[in-house]
């Protein structure tokens, strides 16, 4: 048996040494209890995270308002990827999955980078039909991408510092207790963690259904929860590509700046946010008269599948992570490319359509 560093936060884990000679351990596929687990995870906190970004939208939507209710979404999100950034390896104790499930699943869900970008929109274009010039326009534009962005990032120092103590306050107690065991890396064994949170992946996708199918006045909310995981899946796949970045730009220029941006977060904002700039001109009716049908089924894609696919709780960690001019440029790239979908898309049917009947 050997001992492998906590990394911080608490004692040395006791591992048992695997058996296999290092190459068949490098070939060694991942276990599958990991991947249902993980999956199970992913699946039962984004509908979790969807929950709550919807209702604490809807908490801090009032006449009067002083601040748009969308932050404390992505506040509230920030604060916890804070705290589960620094308290990664007390919470990989019960399982790695677990933590999977808390930041991408979560966090990711909770915060979402392409309503945020479509509120800069409205105000860019002034949707509301508020009566004042163009440069008021721009402002109101840019104080929702400055204020988002600084709420957010403080959000996550916050929590940061919070989990910094969480784990000054489990070292300090920790050694009265002994190193749990922990299975080496490539096991096949089901950890208790492991199988609730498969279980609870499951048993979330079955209860969302059966509300969606019987619960009327919360249908739009319940089809959001289905739509969310999805998104969430394809943005926990894309994260394989941060692991790449820099290779994307890499060679096109002298400038170093470009390498190692991370082209997996990159994309599912973009992506994200431009097909959320589609549904957005569905919701106003201005190609098709909506139904009631097609509005749930639209506010669900924008809530769950765009919400969930785009984060800004994983933006800001990459944020504060890189250098100055680095994390500049990267903010910089991913709001010009999804104002560059929201612009020509929904901006030439605002400008140019017309409605006389209900929308969404």
């Amino acid at each position: 048996m050997v001992e492998a560093s906590g990394g911080g936060c608490g004692p040395a884990i006791a591992v048992d040494p695997p058996t296999e000679p290092p190459q068949q351990q490098q070939q060694q596929q991942p276990a599958a209890a990991s991947v249902w687990s993980v999956v199970g995870g992913l699946v039962a906190f984004s509908m979790a995270g969807v929950l709550v970004r919807v209702h604490l939208t809807r908490l801090f939507t009032y006449d009067g308002a002083p601040i748009y209710a969308l932050v404390w979404a992505q506040m509230a999100g920030c604060f916890v990827m804070g705290v589960a950034t620094r308290t990664k390896d007390i919470v990989s104790r019960w399982s790695p999955a677990l933590h999977t499930g808390i930041t991408t699943g979560l966090c990711g869900s909770v915060t979402t980078f392409s309503s945020w970008q479509l509120l800069v929109f409205q105000q860019f274009f002034n949707t509301g039909g508020s009566r004042h010039s163009h440069f008021r326009n721009f402002l109101g534009g840019a104080s929702v991408l400055v204020s988002t962005m600084e709420c957010a990032v403080g959000a996550l120092r916050l929590g940061q510092m919070v989990g910094d103590e969480l784990c000054a306050v489990h070292s300090a107690y920790a050694h009265r207790a002994a190193a749990p065991r922990v299975e080496a890396a490539g096991g096949r064994k089901w950890r208790p963690a492991d199988v609730v949170l498969a279980a609870s992946g499951v048993a979330a996708i079955v209860a969302a259904s059966v509300v969606a199918g019987v619960a009327g006045g919360t249908r739009s909310v319940s089809i959001a929860l289905l739509f969310g995981w999805v998104g969430t899946l394809a943005r926990w796949r894309l994260a394989l590509l941060n692991a790449r970045s820099g290779s994307w730009l890499r060679g096109k220029g002298p400038s170093q700046l470009t390498v190692g941006l991370p082209l997996g977060t990159f994309i599912a904002n973009v992506a994200g946010s431009a097909v959320l700039a589609v549904v957005y001109v569905l919701l106003t009716g201005a190609v098709v008269r909506p139904s009631a049908a097609s509005c749930n089924v639209l506010a669900a894609l924008a809530d769950g599948f765009c919400g969930c696919l785009t984060t800004v709780s994983t933006f800001a960690v990459e944020l504060t992570e890189m250098p100055a001019r680095k994390s500049a440029l990267y903010m910089a790239l991913s709001v010009v490319a999804a104002q560059a979908f929201f612009l020509p898309i929904a901006g030439i049917y605002f400008k140019t359509a017309a409605v006389d009947y209900p929308t969404c």
